[in-house]
């Protein structure tokens, strides 16, 4: 899965993200390639990724970050 969160409201980001999180009912690996324009997103990502059960890895590309979010999210 790909976010384009460059023009998004973090707020929206985190909403999307924990909805696609939260669907994952029978808890199989989640791939979400996320691109943001900020290291201090990036760092905000990684944190939510930390809580969910889930692993971040970020690279810079040019004017902004790409952050691949993926792992098995914390099922309830």
């Amino acid at each position: 899965m790909h976010i384009d969160a460059r023009k998004l409201d973090q707020q929206e980001l985190f909403a999307r993200l924990k909805e696609i999180l939260s669907s994952n009912k029978e808890c199989r690996e989640v791939s979400i390639e996320i691109l943001v324009g900020t290291l201090a997103e990036v760092n905000k990502i990684k944190a939510f990724a930390s809580m969910s059960g889930c692993r971040a890895e970020n690279g810079k590309e040019g004017d902004h970050y790409k952050v691949h979010l993926k792992g098995t999210p914390c099922c309830t």
